[in-house]
């Protein structure tokens, strides 16, 4: 054992010289070497900053005289490095990543690398921690990749996660959606089915613990339109039922959002879940059915997603109280157009049901399809 405890020893000081003073091909393998030696053992990853490979290795992320391979190769090595020692995710970033991250973004090869990525992902759990991580410095990064159409899903992946863990904390969560998350997330959703999951529940996150998060969902244009999209994913049952959640928020805070929702077939799409989706999707779908149906003027008092920041203040003055003829006319249209939806859908609506659908229950929904009998 001692010896090959001082063979390792012996390679690990190589190693770090060759990153300090090795031409560009011999720091490529010198950091093929730091990232097998930290993968072998726990405790030389522990050993290994202490005898300074992690300047050198952050210097090579942005040294274009090494090329893309000796770049990939440092980032690489402090993959490993990180991975699982918070003492060395410390070191890393205060040799500098984070402050590089802008060069970065113009790299192409690195920015859209699975390996910078779940790097980040790695640094970004000291947000969790006492560590004065500076999330205005990582976020810009993330946003960018996230928004990127060329940068593949599993690149964007451990960059979602990241933006999760820098939003666990609340103080950072405004920040998180000032830096442009939002938006980021709702795109997402639009574009690649792989990151929707993800990136739904990312935003029912924030809808739920950030006021903020909440503002800047019913002002972006594109929400409406997303969470309807991902609301006829049949296929995708944990997209329907964070989609349906979003919903929800949503028509709580704006009879503008109502009525867009509305006019973009929200009704149809509710309708659909909640004869086809999950138990907790139909669910969902029932209560915001029932929501639609009364015009506002009851609050949905409990419901199955997350308990959101405001939630005894979040209806709208102008919906609650008037009562009288107005309130008659808005149940007497969404009856008419809830009536409609079932008589115009149900027969494709049986033919994409699965074998788990109770079809009884359904022929009484086609039987009654008065919007009084659907489920509570």
């Amino acid at each position: 054992m001692g010896a090959a405890d001082g063979c390792a020893a012996a390679s690990m000081r190589a190693a770090v010289r060759r990153l300090s003073f090795g031409a560009a091909e011999e720091k490529r393998e010198a950091a093929g070497e730091v990232a097998a030696l930290a993968r072998s053992d726990e405790r030389r990853k522990r050993m290994l900053p202490e005898l300074g490979v992690v300047p050198p290795l952050v210097a090579m992320l942005t040294d274009a005289r090494g090329g893309t391979g000796a770049r990939l190769a440092a980032a690489g090595a402090l993959l490993e490095l990180a991975r699982g020692t918070h003492r060395n995710k410390v070191h890393i970033v205060k040799a500098g990543l984070l402050k590089k991250l802008p060069q970065l973004m113009d790299d192409k090869d690195l920015s859209r690398s699975q390996q910078l990525a779940l790097l980040l992902l790695s640094v970004s759990s000291l947000a969790n921690t006492d560590f004065p991580l500076s999330v205005s410095e990582l976020l810009p990064f993330l946003v960018t990749t996230l928004s990127a159409d060329d940068v593949p899903a599993d690149t964007k992946l451990p960059c979602l996660a990241a933006l999760r863990n820098l939003s666990t904390k609340l103080e950072h969560a405004r920040d998180v959606v000032s830096g442009g998350a939002v938006r980021a997330l709702l795109m997402l959703v639009l574009a690649d089915r792989k990151t929707s999951e993800a990136a739904l529940s990312m935003l029912g996150e924030l809808a739920a613990t950030s006021a903020a998060g909440k503002r800047a969902m019913e002002k972006d244009e594109a929400a409406p339109r997303a969470l309807l999209e991902a609301m006829t994913w049949h296929e995708s049952a944990r997209c329907q039922e964070h989609a349906t959640y979003l919903v929800m928020v949503l028509a709580h805070g704006s009879r503008a959002l109502r009525r867009e929702m509305r006019q973009l077939g929200v009704v149809q799409a509710l309708l659909e879940v909640s004869l086809l989706g999950s138990p907790l999707a139909q669910r969902r779908a029932a209560k915001v059915l029932q929501w639609f149906k009364e015009g506002g003027q009851r609050r949905i008092r409990a419901h199955s997603g997350p308990r959101m920041e405001g939630t005894s203040s979040c209806h709208d003055d102008d919906d609650v109280g008037d009562g009288g003829q107005e309130a008659k006319d808005r149940w007497d249209t969404v009856d008419k157009i809830v009536k409609q939806s079932l008589d115009r859908n149900m027969k494709s609506i049986l033919r994409r049901a699965t074998a788990s659908v109770d079809l009884t229950n359904v022929k009484l929904l086609v039987t009654s399809s008065s919007s009084k009998s659907l489920p509570c």
